[in-house]
């Protein structure tokens, strides 16, 4: 497969993908409260010639645990697809801290993130010039939000991603508005009134510089599956890349 063709005069380059593929480690892990602690994925990055398969990129081989709020260590045991589970299994709470230490072929990775508070909403809007939902929501400390809309009725769905993801500049007792992609023609008409929500979530602020780095559209798990050296991450290491983040999803608010 070419990966690029560089011009220079009549001059062409040809760098085929294999030439030019450096191989990353890749941890994903999305921790929400009020669930239990969910599996740790370790996996490679595959060459762009070479179609996903997660029994190629699995690794099984992770030396791995966490420490929850700086005390409580808890061992991550393999299971199944580079998934490895804690040793026991225990709910996520909200204001928790949890650390990653990891070790595979000589490789040491560290992660750190907290589990962030529900929203907290003081109102919400829905703009009929521009057709989005908005909320005006009480800041916390280390959290950045974002916030999708949701159609309840016959024909459920929700927006495939947030517009944007707010600073996490925090000064106490400030508030900020997140707003929503457009809504969909078909769900402007008035037969989908009052079936239209808001949700907001907060999210460790690691999340915005992942978020502005990934391509549109994509979930928290998908982006760093092939060569996804460029995208921002919170795991640290050599040559290690991914996401060890807490993510707290706000109540279903009814806005139109």
């Amino acid at each position: 497969m070419l990966f690029a063709l560089v011009t220079s005069c009549k001059v062409e380059d040809i760098v085929d993908a294999e030439d030019v593929y450096v191989g990353y480690t890749v941890v994903q892990a999305e921790i929400q409260p009020d669930k239990f602690f969910p599996p740790v994925r370790f996996t490679k990055t595959l060459p762009l010639s070479i179609a996903y398969d997660i029994k190629k990129s699995e690794l099984k081989n992770v030396t791995a645990y966490i420490k929850r709020n700086g005390v409580q260590v808890i061992p991550l045991n393999y299971t199944v697809d580079g998934l490895y589970k804690p040793k026991y299994d225990f709910n996520v709470e909200q204001g928790e801290t949890y650390e990653l230490f990891a070790e595979t072929e000589g490789k040491y990775i560290y992660a750190e993130t907290i589990i962030p508070n529900r929203p907290d909403v003081n109102s919400t809007n829905y703009d009929r010039i521009d057709f989005y939902l908005e909320a005006n929501i009480n800041t916390k400390e280390n959290e950045v939000y974002g916030a999708i809309w949701i159609a309840a009725g016959a024909f459920p769905a929700q927006s495939e991603d947030f517009y944007s993801i707010s600073n996490s500049t925090y000064i106490p007792g400030t508030n900020i508005v997140v707003r929503t992609p457009a809504l969909p023609e078909k769900y402007k008409i008035p037969g989908y009134s009052g079936n239209i929500f808001i949700q907001v979530y907060a999210f460790d602020s690691a999340f915005k510089d992942y978020f502005y780095s990934r391509s549109s559209g994509q979930e928290v798990n998908d982006p760093f599956i092939q060569n996804g050296g460029a995208i921002s991450g919170n795991v640290k290491g050599d040559k290690v890349i991914g996401m060890f983040i807490g993510v707290t999803p706000g109540e279903l608010i009814n806005v139109y």
